[in-house]
């Protein structure tokens, strides 16, 4: 039974929150993300205008959902982004943040804050120069640390930083990442790699369990739940030692699922809605978004909601087909 004023799917999850992705382009080529050549971009004329997005935020405010996280792609790389974000704003959307690589976010800081963005998350999985270069695929660490930095300087905090840890990459970085949460106001979130896409990490490195790294931490540094940190209504666990200034968020799909607990819906920048990130299931809202019909609209998001499955497959052995990019990471 779906509850339509609070979207409460049939096994009781009320979703409260979804990603927006505003494009599929970026200006970097992360190994898990996309291939290094030959990735073929979406025509301008099939991706939705700002206007027609913030009416999807619109109609998903009066289901109950009213956090939106902006996503891409970079969504940087989208001419007058901070105007998106003042139309989320005036949709009824009460918490807006987003997700970047930071390479653009020193010029565009200030003016996201100005226009309500809340919260930053920032992409960024190596603390080495060359080990950045090399997932991102000449990616500068230098300018991503900058767009950082200036974030923290206009008033963002805390930022997030999702870092995705890779056997045989970056695992020997963990300690220089609570290094940095002991002295700064930072959330380091480490993530596992998804089975998602055709990822070219055969030369980069491959799949590390979190829950038995946070289980080693704990009895290193003393964690404990980080209950007096702004954490939001993710999928991560927060985790932090006495004294620290910031925290460690887990985001554990393969070793510790959370789908039970999912709250989230995603939207394309083509208007397909997906109830799931593992599943090649969508509705189309495109046409409803561009018509302005919010009936339809409506009814099409209940029917994603109605098809939501209870858990992902990864586990057996199931790959999503479409890249992160593409759904909006």
């Amino acid at each position: 039974m779906i509850d339509t004023h609070t979207l409460t799917d049939r096994f009781g999850r009320v979703h409260t929150s979804v990603r927006i992705s505003v494009t599929d382009r970026c200006n970097l080529r992360c190994a898990y993300c996309m291939p290094a050549k030959g990735m073929k971009f979406l025509p301008r004329a099939e991706v939705l205008d700002f206007e027609d997005l913030a009416f999807a935020a619109k109609v998903l405010a009066s289901l109950g959902v009213k956090s939106v996280r902006i996503s891409g792609g970079e969504p940087l790389v989208r001419k007058d982004l901070p105007e998106f974000v003042r139309m989320l704003r005036e949709a009824g959307t009460t918490k807006v943040a987003m997700t970047t690589n930071a390479l653009l976010l020193k010029r565009h800081a200030a003016e996201l804050k100005d226009a309500g963005l809340d919260r930053l998350n920032i992409s960024l999985d190596s603390l080495d120069p060359r080990r950045f270069e090399k997932i991102t695929r000449n990616g500068h660490l230098q300018k991503a640390w900058e767009g950082l930095e200036e974030a923290i300087a206009v008033g963002f905090s805390p930022i997030k930083i999702n870092t995705l840890v890779l056997k045989g990459f970056n695992e020997d970085e963990i300690e220089r990442w609570v290094e940095l949460v002991q002295e700064r106001e930072l959330i380091v979130r480490f993530m596992e790699l998804m089975p998602i896409g055709e990822d070219d990490l055969k030369d980069v490195g491959s799949y590390f369990d979190l829950t038995a790294l946070r289980k080693e931490l704990t009895a290193k540094h003393g964690l404990v739940p980080a209950t007096d940190t702004h954490v939001g209504n993710g999928p991560a666990k927060y985790w932090k030692a006495p004294g620290w200034k910031g925290a460690l968020g887990f985001i554990t799909p393969m070793s510790q699922s959370y789908c039970a607990t999912c709250s989230r819906l995603r939207l394309t920048c083509t208007g397909k809605l997906r109830a799931c990130l593992a599943y090649d299931e969508d509705v189309d809202l495109g046409p409803a978004l561009r018509a302005r019909d919010e009936d339809a609209a409506r009814g099409l998001i209940l029917k994603a909601l109605a098809e939501k499955k209870a858990g992902h497959p990864w586990n057996e052995g199931v790959r999503t087909i479409m890249g992160m990019s593409e759904i909006g990471g």
